[in-house]
């Protein structure tokens, strides 16, 4: 899946366009430091934007932590910042620590060593996790090659990777692939990026951000970002589940859903594009007792 991450210095952000082009995904900074007021001020604007055209969100926090108490201050107003989104948000809340934090560590007589970013890094990861969120750790190949983090916290957390050199030079579920990106809909550069987990799917089925989902019914499906057919061309899905599996489009005279036999916790739906130019609907999963979850979107071109 393709996607960007934004803040307040994006400015404002036409949505629909951004939509229209292509993104997938959106992460957006909710703020920095250990203070409520330090709330990015675009943050509801832009999550709020990106959630009404059906993107997938996730969130991250600019640190300037200067001990693990305060990185656990940081993710407890973190928490409360995004608490409204529970249930919404389907990519990872990052940890975003760099070089800026370490000057301000330094300006304020803290030495920032490699082992207290590191804390710094855990305690913030570890208490949004008790919170109840999906996180990953936000970082770049530099911080990698001079041990910033251990291999231990390496290992330990999803990793959003800054790394603008073509294919990442190191395992990560998100790759931060440039700075001067361009994307109708925002004016002047953007960070661009690429996920290469399916984390909506993920969260759902650990029942993370509020997402009240059993692990023992949950949809797995191997196509969450939106899709695009002309009028009488198909596209096949594959579902997982341990149940039967209800493939449904929300918007009639769009999308037909054809199933095949199911195989096992296997089933594949062939969806055949019978809507006109320009038409759209959300794609639902189901199984029995569970309300439809929107997976992707359908366009007719």
């Amino acid at each position: 899946m393709n996607g960007i991450d934004v803040s307040k210095h994006n400015g404002t952000v036409d949505w629909a366009k951004v939509d229209a082009s292509g993104i997938d995904f959106a992460l957006i900074r909710a703020g920095y430091g250990n203070n409520i007021s330090q709330k990015d001020p675009k943050f509801e604007e832009n999550m709020q934007g990106a959630l009404a055209r059906g993107l997938h969100t996730g969130v991250y926090w600019f640190s300037y932590a200067v001990s693990p108490d305060e990185a656990k201050i940081e993710a407890n107003v973190c928490s409360q910042i995004i608490a409204p989104y529970k249930g919404k948000i389907d990519f990872p809340i990052a940890f975003d620590y760099e070089y800026e934090s370490m000057n301000y560590a330094r300006q304020h007589g803290v030495t920032p060593t490699n082992a207290l970013i590191d804390s710094i890094g855990r305690a913030f990861l570890d208490t949004m996790k008790a919170n109840g969120w999906f996180v990953c750790l936000y970082t770049n190949i530099d911080f990698i090659r001079t041990g910033r983090f251990t291999a231990e916290t390496l290992a330990k957390y999803d990793l959003w990777l800054a790394d603008y050199s073509g294919a990442p030079d190191y395992s990560c579920g998100l790759q931060q692939t440039g700075s001067t990106g361009s994307v109708p809909g925002i004016s002047g550069y953007v960070d661009t990026d690429v996920a290469f987990k399916d984390y909506p799917s993920i969260i759902r089925a650990g029942g993370y951000n509020g997402f009240a989902v059993s692990p023992s019914t949950a949809v797995n499906i191997d196509t969450t970002m939106d899709i695009s057919y002309a009028h009488g061309q198909y596209y096949i899905i594959k579902t997982t589940s341990p149940l039967p599996v209800t493939v449904t489009a929300g918007t009639g005279g769009v999308v037909t859903v054809v199933p095949f036999p199911r195989t096992g916790n296997d089933q594949l739906f062939a969806l055949v594009a019978i809507g006109q130019l320009g038409q759209e609907t959300g794609i639902y999963t189901s199984v029995t007792g569970e309300s439809p979850l929107k997976r992707f979107k359908y366009r007719i071109k």
